[in-house]
């Protein structure tokens, strides 16, 4: 019985793996995608960024520092990093959802 499990546990682990490595040896897409994960980590320290920056840390807590926060320079770039993350990442799968449907 133990061996049983111990067999499909390792049986899933190599599909899983075997996938895994499918998907980044399918062309552009490990690339696109490692891409667009760069991305939502730069918009992650541009987001610390904003909230953290002489605007924000003036106005007082609450509400005014938000509104104070997501008006600063440094709220443009977030949301610019931001929808370009979304769309490398949207962008990456298109082709299979065309490809599939």
């Amino acid at each position: 019985m133990a061996i049983r499990i111990v067999q499909h546990a390792a049986a899933a682990r190599d599909s899983v793996v075997s996938s895994f490595f499918n998907f980044l040896h399918s062309g552009r897409s490990g690339y696109v995608l490692l891409c667009g994960f760069a991305l939502l980590v730069l918009a992650g320290v541009m987001m610390v960024a904003t909230f953290d920056s002489r605007e924000a840390r003036a106005a007082p807590p609450g509400w005014e520092r938000f509104v104070a926060a997501t008006s600063s320079n440094q709220w443009v770039s977030c949301a610019f990093l931001l929808s370009a993350a979304s769309i490398v990442l949207s962008v990456n799968y298109l082709p299979r959802l065309e490809g599939e449907g």
